[in-house]
């Protein structure tokens, strides 16, 4: 979960790096537009290390369900955090494109079709 935590707040403080490089490049630096992005940075960690906390005191606790799936805490932090790593990446990509002038397509991850079986119909044959 560290690594999750820390690799959260690796692309959401890169995101913040690279914004700042496009505005400042335009010309559109704006402090309070800076000021905000680093304080989201640290409440977001610092509350996500507090749930990771609680979760780690209490891992029976479910509390949720996240696609069709009833899941604790920690793994309901788990699935969030990948996401957001995710979509942070994603922007940190299409910022960096554009700071090196690069015309390759950068676009969102494409879909596959695929069909999921339920764990409760998975017939073990041993």
């Amino acid at each position: 979960m560290l690594k999750l935590l820390t690799g959260l707040l690796c692309v959401m403080v890169a995101n913040i790096i690279l914004g700042l490089s496009i505005a400042t490049i335009k010309k559109e630096f704006n402090f309070g537009k800076l000021f905000n992005g680093l304080s989201k940075a640290l409440f977001m960690t610092t509350g996500s290390a507090l749930m990771y906390y609680c979760s780690y005191l209490n891992p029976e606790i479910l509390v949720t369900n996240i696609n069709g799936i009833n899941v604790n805490l920690i793994e309901a932090m788990k699935l969030l955090i990948t996401s957001g790593i995710i979509l942070y990446g994603f922007k940190d990509l299409l910022k960096l494109k554009d700071l090196l002038k690069l015309n390759t397509d950068v676009r969102e991850l494409s879909k596959k079709e695929t069909v999921t079986i339920p764990k409760e119909n998975i017939i073990n044959r041993k």
